[in-house]
């Protein structure tokens, strides 16, 4: 009997989250179950691990998914455009590497990046279709708000109630910014080590109910942990959430 040894790929895919019910929802569309309906005819037998689960309704312009099997498969353009031609129209695969067997692209993430976009003028919905219209609020005192998330805190506050998933409710934010890229437009840019389920939504409500005058800064002052949820504003709808980028120690995580 012929053992076949153990091959680990690491995928680069992007996808409207509109219609996704998130990562894995069997009994409805979800990433998982149409990524391993395309990716079987060439690969065989599979096991699919994703970087940063995404909630339902959030998008993803980088994503990584970890891919191991033990059927040999050949890596090409054109394998991956063969790919994309089993996939709907809101899902693509941008690339496909070899990795280590080792590898974990959740755990071994340095960096992930949220970006929650919304804008205060009227938009042509074409260009902005994810973009959540709000009202006019000062930038200002958001970025002055923005810097109390800034480092390692207890984020259990910002994290929704119904999520079982983590007894460790600690998190690093590297930087979280408030940009203005165009009249009326922006983004709240967070870069972070891992995040909690709704905790980038909750924080984006947060930093906007401080714009609006709703909270005070002094509220923000008490620090992280010692918030209270009359010191949050709302957790923001999914469709403005987007999955900026992983990034990782190439010289540890992939094979050359």
């Amino acid at each position: 009997m012929v053992v076949l040894e153990e091959k680990s790929f690491l995928l680069t895919i992007s996808y409207d989250g509109t219609d996704f019910f998130g990562w894995y929802c069997p009994e409805n569309r979800c990433l998982r179950t149409i990524l391993e309906q395309a990716l079987y005819p060439f690969f065989g037998p599979l096991t699919l691990d994703i970087a940063s689960r995404t909630d339902r309704g959030v998008h993803a312009l980088d994503q990584k998914i970890l891919l191991k099997n033990s059927q040999p498969v050949h890596l090409t353009d054109e394998l991956v455009v063969q790919i994309n031609q089993h996939l709907p129209v809101d899902l693509i695969i941008q690339n496909i590497e070899n990795c280590s067997n080792d590898f974990h692209p959740s755990l071994m993430a340095k960096t992930k990046e949220y970006r929650y976009y919304f804008h205060t003028v009227d938009l042509p919905p074409i260009f902005f279709p994810h973009s959540l219209k709000i009202l006019s609020f000062d930038i200002n005192i958001i970025q002055k708000g923005a810097s109390y998330f800034i480092g390692t805190h207890d984020f259990k506050l910002f994290e929704d109630r119904s999520s079982k998933e983590r007894v460790d409710k600690t998190c690093t934010i590297y930087s979280l910014d408030c940009v203005s890229f165009s009249s009326g437009v922006y983004y709240l840019k967070i870069v972070g080590n891992r995040f909690l389920y709704h905790m980038c939504r909750k924080i984006a409500g947060t930093l906007l109910y401080l714009g609006y005058g709703k909270i005070s800064i002094n509220q923000l002052e008490k620090g992280i942990g010692n918030m209270s949820s009359k010191d949050t504003g709302p957790t923001l709808p999914p469709s403005g959430l987007v999955l900026q980028k992983v990034t990782y120690d190439r010289i540890d995580s992939f094979s050359l």
